[in-house]
């Protein structure tokens, strides 16, 4: 199966699809026993897997469906939409999901990498020639070329961080859908999105829209942790390490993959000047919130890491994906622009985005489907 979505909702998105600047775009449907829908059938699976067992978790009467997006034209990854009352879906583009296991068996193939994970990967030293002269370019061109065979254990290490890569994504599209998002969201032709780069360039609905980008991220970061840390890795056995170890294991490489996928995002250098001219964060401003927000899990008890040291182990692979990206390309970017990103103030950032959800919070609260409290508001109504 590559769609569970009903002819009537298809329909529909394929003439939607066009009027949100996707012209050439459409729902994958046709089997045809080729590569491109062996490997669809495995994102619509895991896909499906991770919606059904956290609506069975939240006791979700609302239907959520998932759809796979070919779009010939424009790079996107994914989005979230409400059809009717009680009817969601998730669109998720093929291409950005092939891209995400792309990168992932490149930066797998350093030494970097092999010498985070201490598996003994097989780092080919052939690279491609990138025609790019900074990481954010190269970084993106290199997730367009093939995916590197690691061989047949390393595959399925590879293929385990794409994995979690993926749930993530498809976590933060289902925080929109469950959190009440789309009652901020576009309505077009009778369909509600949250979209990315919408064209309209409105500085103040960029920072309601990043807000909800912020509780998106956190909402994904939370439950695709719970089951990254719960699911034993390829090659694990129960009395290979102690618990702290194993745990530590899984969460370096959950960090790893969610780092990598965000850090894609960005395709140009961060400048705090342009901050909200974009209705989505910059990837490294997610990335060090994602990392804020890891620690807070550590410190409020809210998962059990089994006494591992959780911000030593983030802070490390997080540098280890910037390392192995510049292995990977070629392009030596000192990473200063990075860390500026993530560490942008709270002046800059925090203030206004945090503020924006402390006003936007009532209305979420009514709209949304998820039994559990949204996050508190830290700052005055702005």
């Amino acid at each position: 199966m590559l769609t569970d979505l009903p002819q009537h909702a298809i329909d529909s998105l394929h003439k939607q699809l066009g009027e949100i600047g996707h012209a050439k775009a459409w729902v994958l449907v046709e089997e045809k026993d080729d590569l491109v829908e062996k490997f669809g059938q495995s994102v619509f699976n895991r896909a499906r897997d991770v919606i059904d067992a956290l609506s069975q978790q939240m006791g979700l009467s609302a239907k959520i469906y998932v759809g796979l997006i070919i779009d010939e034209q424009r790079d996107f990854q994914a989005c979230a939409a409400r059809l009717s009352k009680d009817e969601y879906c998730i669109l998720i583009w093929v291409a950005a999901a092939n891209s995400t296991l792309v990168s992932i068996s490149r930066l797998l193939n350093t030494t970097v990498s092999a010498e985070l994970f201490s598996i003994g990967i097989p780092v080919q030293h052939e690279r491609a020639a990138l025609e790019e002269s900074d990481t954010f370019k190269a970084y993106r061109e290199l997730s367009l070329l093939s995916v590197l065979d690691l061989g047949e254990n390393l595959n399925d290490f590879r293929n385990r961080l794409a994995l979690s890569a993926l749930e993530w994504l498809v976590l933060h599209e289902f925080g929109h859908i469950v959190n009440g998002h789309l009652a901020l969201g576009e309505t077009i032709s009778g369909m509600t999105y949250i979209l990315e780069n919408d064209p309209k360039n409105d500085r103040d609905k960029h920072i309601t829209d990043q807000a909800l980008e912020f509780d998106a991220d956190c909402f994904a970061n939370q439950f695709a942790l719970q089951r990254a840390l719960g699911r034993p890795l390829p090659g694990e056995t129960a009395d290979a390490a102690d618990k702290g170890e194993l745990i530590g294991r899984r969460f370096k490489s959950y960090v790893f993959a969610t780092m990598a996928i965000i850090r894609g995002f960005d395709r140009e250098r961060f400048d705090v000047e342009t901050l909200f001219d974009s209705d989505h964060p910059p990837g490294g401003v997610r990335m060090g919130y994602l990392l804020d927000q890891i620690a807070a899990f550590e410190s409020g008890g809210n998962i059990d890491f089994s006494g591992i040291d959780v911000k030593d182990i983030a802070a490390k692979t997080a540098i280890s994906v910037e390392r192995a990206i510049w292995e990977a390309t070629g392009i030596h970017g000192n990473g200063g622009n990075l860390w500026t990103a993530m560490n942008v103030s709270e002046e800059q950032f925090r203030l206004p985005v945090l503020s924006r959800w402390a006003k936007i919070h009532p209305a979420l609260n009514a709209a949304k489907l998820n039994p559990f409290k949204l996050a508190e508001p830290q700052y005055e109504p702005a």
